[in-house]
């Protein structure tokens, strides 16, 4: 009994609760003007330890108020403080529960394409708590079509994604645009960004198709509001092994698009081939380059390369918070809980008013 004694004091110790928000605070400092970003949530925000001392305090704030308020008479004030100390206790199971299951990952597809959800091959970037499981990513994810000049209610959006996702029955499907999403079993599908996908041709020298892929341009802002559609890196223009799995790579390719602003996927497709370091996987010199309108081949070194379509891509942000519902209700809770004892104390206070001696003017 005497070991449960100490443990108990030990749990309820004030000077514990004020360690542990003294360490909290100084990570949560940390985190966010040294560390930041990916850094700070792989070294604190998502480690064992930071998320335990999370747990302790909650174990802590728990014993140190419901004990002492044990037994004892529940009136309008204590029911406003029991709620407010309750909520603190939830939120924080929310955020540790949040940061150890959370998904946020970023997929791009072009139209008609499909990827498989629960494949992380399929996200551009994906970040992660140490106990989501990407089984509970089911079925694919479709894009139907992007819409430019979407119009809902009379505004305009812009631009909108036509997308399904999910599996059989379940299978959900949706517009998104800047300011709605889609969710689908716990999951929120948000726009991000999109850009022209090139349907690239590759030919022998008899003319005889041998490869086709669609490759996603980047957007690259330039001078005077323009825009440079090309291969590459968001950092700038750049090349890549061409063709792709399962073919081996013959030559390293770069390619800009010129568009037709009259004409929807109309322009001019400029290529360029490079010899290849199959070694290193990187490009050496400029073996041929040249010019098509979209649809038409054009003759570089020993093949025949062409655009056949042109189509759209897009970026959607995934993002999975189970533990936001819990925060949510927590914060409204305890600001529940802080007005029933704001009004409590009122009352008690009007109930508690000076009554004067009847003698009191005469003495």
């Amino acid at each position: 009994m005497n070991i449960w004694r100490k443990l108990y004091e030990f749990l309820s110790s004030v000077k514990l609760a004020l360690a542990m928000l003294i360490v909290i605070l100084l990570c949560s400092v940390a985190g966010v003007t040294i560390l930041r970003g990916d850094r700070a949530r792989l070294l604190i925000f998502n480690t064992v330890w930071f998320n335990g001392i999370l747990v302790l305090l909650v174990v802590n704030v728990a014993f140190c108020f419901f004990g002492r308020i044990w037994g004892r008479r529940i009136t309008f004030v204590s029911l406003g403080m029991i709620l407010f100390h309750l909520s603190f206790v939830a939120m924080l199971v929310g955020i540790i529960y949040n940061s150890q299951f959370y998904f946020r990952g970023l997929i791009r597809l072009t139209e008609g394409e499909t990827l498989p959800s629960g494949e992380p091959g399929s996200y551009d970037y994906a970040d992660y708590g140490r106990f989501f499981d990407f089984s509970k990513l089911k079925g694919e994810t479709t894009l139907i079509k992007m819409h430019k000049g979407y119009k809902t209610g009379g505004a305009d959006k812009r631009v909108a994604y036509e997308v399904a996702v999910g599996e059989g029955y379940s299978k959900k499907q949706g517009i998104i645009y800047i300011t709605h999403k889609l969710d689908h079993n716990g999951f929120s599908y948000f726009r991000d960004k999109e850009g022209y996908s090139l349907l690239i041709l590759l030919y022998d020298k008899r003319g005889k198709e041998i490869y086709g892929a669609y490759i996603p341009l980047q957007s690259l802002k330039q001078k005077g509001d323009r825009y440079l559609y090309t291969t590459g890196t968001k950092n700038g223009p750049g090349s890549f092994p061409f063709p792709q799995y399962p073919l081996n790579p013959l030559f390293a390719l770069q390619v800009a698009y010129h568009p037709a602003f009259l004409k929807e996927g109309a322009g001019d497709a400029v290529f360029q081939v490079w010899q290849l370091d199959q070694a290193v996987g990187d490009r050496i010199k400029l073996m041929a380059e040249g010019r098509a309108p979209i649809g038409k081949k054009v003759k570089t070194g020993d093949y025949y390369l062409s655009v056949k379509e042109v189509r759209y891509w897009v970026g959607m942000n995934v993002r999975y918070e189970p533990g936001k519902l819990i925060v949510l209700v927590s914060l409204w809770v305890g600001l529940s809980g802080m007005v029933i004892t704001f009004i409590g104390r009122m009352r008690k206070g009007k109930g508690a008013t000076r009554v004067i001696p009847p003698d009191a003017g005469n003495r």
